[in-house]
């Protein structure tokens, strides 16, 4: 008798242990389908030049971790790029107590020019962003020697104001960046200050302005001013998208000016046909090229996008004119 009552407790413990252990991972599961959301992407493709010659290529291979609490007061996203070298591309925190006034903290995109931080890889128009976005926000090194995928580690505010039919009119980010780098602390002892004002004074049209200080450190105790500017406009309605910037920097006394404009149509899904034409240039003509691409997006769905892009560049620095083609697949989830 005494055996038999060991083991219908025994019995129970377990019964209950489970139970509870089936609670637990039921309000796991729960915080997690609530809280935190699993996305990514991989770009891959194969490229040709007239000059270069033909690769296959991987671009990105991204996930990301979002989520957020209180009422969608607090949000957050963790971005992990595992092409190449793995490396953290975001990793931020916002807090929204007003539409007027937003609280930013951590990696993320620089709000310099329109397409930097408003296209990302999977909506963008085209394979290669522009000379503007590649140069003068850092995706390259070659302007003033921080190449760091247009982001960097800060705090800004942003917002909106005059509320119509969905939108601000008037919106805007101010912002104090670490100017090194992304994953990388500061290594001197200025700061970068950005800010950007975009004016939406009709639906589907926005035009905006941009400042960007920064000082870079080219030696010890030696800093260089780089501020540049930038001011463009969108025009993005149902089946068409026209979009223009143009961006000046110096660097060092090195002057820079870059310029693109792009004209779009979106049929009915899932096309788009899109060409654009741009250049970029300096005083010491390092940077002297021009460019005219036409592309098409094929998105039969929501987890697969096929771009066809056709170039033509012109490098005024050694006189030679290249051809080149660029199809590339992202696959989404």
């Amino acid at each position: 008798m005494k055996f038999r009552n060991l083991l219908l407790l025994l019995v129970a413990v377990v019964f209950s242990a489970t139970a509870e252990a089936q609670t637990t991972a039921e309000k796991v599961k729960s915080f997690a389908d609530k809280h935190m959301k699993l996305s990514g992407y991989l770009q891959g493709g194969f490229s040709w030049d007239s000059d270069a010659g033909s690769t296959f290529y991987i671009r990105r291979a991204r996930v990301s971790l979002t989520g957020d609490f209180a009422q969608e007061k607090f949000d957050y996203r963790l971005q992990v790029d595992m092409a190449g070298s793995p490396k953290i591309c975001d990793l931020y925190f916002r807090y929204k107590p007003l539409n007027e006034l937003n609280v930013q903290l951590g990696q993320y995109k620089l709000p310099f020019s329109l397409e930097n931080e408003l296209y990302g890889p999977t909506k963008f128009e085209f394979i290669e962003y522009s000379y503007l976005t590649t140069y003068l926000v850092r995706n390259d090194g070659k302007f003033d020697g921080i190449k760091a995928t247009g982001r960097d580690m800060g705090l800004q505010l942003y917002g909106g104001f005059i509320e119509r039919d969905g939108y601000s009119i008037i919106n805007y980010n101010v912002g104090v960046f670490n100017g090194s780098a992304i994953n990388n602390k500061d290594n001197n002892r200025s700061k970068d200050v950005v800010a950007r004002l975009i004016i939406k004074p009709i639906k589907g049209l926005s035009i905006s302005g941009s400042y960007m200080y920064s000082e870079t450190n080219v030696e010890q105790n030696k800093y260089m001013k780089a501020p540049r500017w930038s001011v463009g406009a969108i025009y993005d309605v149902r089946h068409w998208i026209a979009r223009a910037e143009f961006a000046q920097a110096n660097f060092g006394g090195n002057t820079t000016n870059a310029f693109y404009a792009l004209a779009g149509y979106h049929f009915e899904k899932p096309w788009t046909v899109a060409a654009r034409y741009e250049f970029i240039n300096d005083e010491l003509h390092t940077l002297d090229h021009q460019r005219i691409t036409l592309g098409g997006v094929y998105k039969p769905y929501k987890f697969l996008r096929l771009q066809l892009n056709a170039t033509y560049e012109m490098n005024a620095l050694n006189k030679k004119n290249t051809f080149g083609g660029n199809l590339m697949v992202s696959a989404i989830f």
